[in-house]
C-alpha cells in the first residue's frame, strides 16, 4: 500500500507510512478475528517474535519522528530496499519441514519491527520467512494466521504513536477502509484455497516492482 500511495497518488512518504499503518491495523484486526475463531494461529510462535519486533518498532518510532519530513528521500531509498529484500526472500523461499529451535526469532523480529515502523513494510512477508522456519510448510493457513495475528501490535503501536503526532491522512485512510474491510473479510475465507506458492510468487514480483517504481520516483524519473 505504501508504494502505491507514494506512487500513484503522490502522497509524502513520511504521510504514506503513517497512514499505511493504521489502515493495516485495521484490515489486519478484522482479519485475525476469523482467523482467530478457525483456531489457526500459533500463539507461541506470534509471542516469541514479538519479543524482538516489539522493541524494534519502538525504535524505529523514534528513528521516523526525528527524521519527519525532511529525509523523504532517504525514507525512499530505504523503503526500496527492504521492497526489494522482502521480493528475494520470498522468491528463495523452498519449501521447509520447520524447526521447533526458535533461535534469531526475536533478533528477526527486531529487524520487522524497525522495518514496519519506517516504512510499513515487513510485517506480513519477512514475518512469513520467520515463521515458516519455526513451523513448517505443513498447514499454510496456520501460517497466515499466525502472521497476521503477529503484525497487529506493532502496527497499531506505531500507528498510534504517528497519529499523536498528526502523521496521519485521516480522509485518505477513510477512504482505504471503505474498500479494504470487506476485502480483508472475503480474502480470509478463500485462503486455504490458494496456492500458497503461486501467490508468494507473484507477491514477490509484485514488491520488486514496486521497490524499482518507488526509486525512479524518488531520482525523479517520472
Amino acid at each position: 500500500m505504501t508504494p502505491l500511495l507514494i506512487l500513484f497518488f503522490s502522497v509524502q512518504p513520511v504521510v504514506a507510512i503513517a497512514t499505511d499503518l493504521v489502515f493495516a491495523t485495521v484490515t489486519k484486526l478484522f482479519s485475525a478475528i476469523l482467523h482467530s475463531r478457525s483456531g489457526v494461529v500459533d500463539w507461541a510462535a506470534a509471542r516469541t517474535i514479538w519479543k524482538g519486533s516489539i522493541p524494534g518498532v519502538l525504535i524505529g518510532i523514534l528513528v521516523l519522528v526525528y527524521v519527519g519530513t525532511q529525509f523523504d528521500l532517504l525514507l525512499s531509498i530505504f523503503l526500496a530496499l527492504v521492497l526489494i529484500f522482502t521480493s528475494f526472500s520470498m522468491l528463495a523461499a523452498v519449501k521447509i519441514k520447520g524447526s521447533k529451535t526458535r533461535v534469531g526469532s526475536a533478533i528477526g523480529g527486531g529487524f520487522i519491527g524497525f522495518s514496519v515502523a519506517t516504512t510499513s513494510v515487513g510485517a506480513g512477508a519477512l514475518g512469513m520467512v520467520l515463521l515458516r522456519r519455526q513451523l513448517g510448510d505443513e498447514s499454510p493457513k496456520k501460517l497466515v494466521g499466525t502472521d497476521i495475528v503477529h503484525a497487529i501490535p506493532i502496527a497499531l503501536i506505531a500507528g498510534v504513536s504517528y497519529a499523536a503526532t498528526g502523521l496521519i491522512d485521516i480522509v485518505l485512510l477513510g477512504t482505504l477502509l471503505i474498500g479494504s474491510v470487506p476485502g480483508v473479510i472475503i480474502g480470509s475465507l478463500f485462503t486455504s484455497r490458494l496456492s500458497a506458492g503461486s501467490l508468494r510468487q507473484t507477491l514477490a514480483v509484485v514488491l520488486l516492482l514496486a521497490a524499482i517504481g518507488v526509486l525512479l520516483k524518488s531520482f525523479g524519473f517520472f
